[in-house]
């Protein structure tokens, strides 16, 4: 009994852990710094130390490193709470172990090649869980952030593109966007977002980008923001304006006012009808040249387009009634190549 005593003395003497919360009373969606060292005085024995908070819906983690120096391992990871009230966060930690020399055959060679893993003992060590006591907080974004906005041009011609960007940085939570935009009659083409997630022991280190481009031939009005966001300590709001777009509609190029017909007489009118077959023989050839060389020109213009980006934008301003499919295409990432090759097969039908 005193020598199975003794042993297990032995085993809690020769290894120990410390973990550290940052706080246990955050509030919804604050960074919680977990830091946690494993020691071990028989580190010559170890092949490695595998630690982790154990997934949960409650909370949120993600690893930020690990060190280890003289038979001490250390883990740091980054928690954020996502509910409010008590919330366990459990842990795993597991050590393999094995005798000096199988690592010391492993370090050194033994003039074959090592196909099979170090034989050894994997030892799962019980640590206890941390209870933490989470506020709930109302907003829309958790941390500090600013947001930008750029309108350009405010005032186009029909189908003309306004391009709409926003900014957004700052630490925190990493925030969530469902529609920055939303304009009723409008096109709307949504670039492919840019989101920087950086994770740091303060927390997460946001850059993101969101690229909009908008056409219409009337005037509309972009959509003002109104966001609250809570840096932990207070609150603070993020208000943008609502911005007005000029639109000039395109020129009307019939004229729509009706004159009196002069009295003429017959021999003018015989003539005039001459002139009028013979300009509309000459109009058709000229039309059917133009036509000839319109479609040559359009078939240049998409075949020479750089990128998607370019292709959409010559879609959508000079065929805002063709090639929907095409256009989604486009912004889902397919190939431009194929793309431009549907398109060049379309021109006929789209007029």
């Amino acid at each position: 009994m005193r020598s199975v005593l003794g042993s297990l003395f032995i085993i809690i003497a020769a290894c120990a852990h410390t973990l550290h919360v940052s706080t246990t009373t955050p509030s919804i969606k604050e960074p919680v710094i977990i830091e946690f060292a494993y020691e071990d005085r028989e580190f010559q024995k170890i092949t490695w130390v595998k630690f982790k908070p154990l997934a949960s819906p409650a909370y949120e983690t993600h690893f930020l490193k690990k060190d280890s120096k003289e038979g001490v391992y250390r883990f740091y990871y980054l928690l954020f709470p996502l509910k409010p009230g008590e919330v366990q966060v459990r842990y795993s930690l597991r050590v393999k172990k094995a005798s000096v020399e199988e690592i010391h055959k492993d370090i050194l060679g033994t003039g074959y090649e090592q196909t099979n893993p170090i034989e050894g003992k994997v030892y799962d060590i019980a640590i206890n869980p941390t209870l933490l006591h989470v506020k709930d907080v109302k907003a829309n974004l958790f941390g500090k952030f600013i947001i930008e906005r750029s309108i350009d041009p405010k005032a186009v011609k029909a189908y003309e593109p306004v391009y709409v960007n926003f900014i957004i940085k700052g630490k925190g939570y990493p925030p969530k966007f469902a529609k920055l935009v939303d304009i009723e009659g409008v096109k709307i083409l949504t670039d492919k977002p840019q989101e920087k997630i950086v994770y740091k022991l303060d927390g997460a280190h946001v850059n993101y980008r969101y690229s909009y481009a908008i056409i219409a031939n009337h005037p509309f009005t972009i959509n003002s923001l109104h966001l609250k966001g809570y840096d932990y300590k207070s609150f603070y709001t993020i208000n943008l304006p609502t911005q007005k777009i000029v639109v000039t509609p395109p020129k009307n190029l019939v004229d729509k006012e009706t004159y009196p017909k002069p009295i003429e007489p017959f021999y003018k009118k015989v003539v005039a009808a001459l002139g009028y077959i013979a300009i509309f023989i000459a109009g058709f050839l000229s039309a059917w040249i133009i036509m000839r060389y319109f479609r040559d020109s359009q078939k240049e213009e998409i075949k020479n387009a750089k990128d998607a980006k370019e292709l959409l934008a010559i879609l959508v301003v000079k065929y805002p009634e063709c090639f929907e499919d095409e256009k989604r295409a486009l912004q889902s990432g397919e190939s431009v190549a194929k793309i431009k090759k549907r398109v060049l097969k379309g021109l006929k039908q789209c007029r």
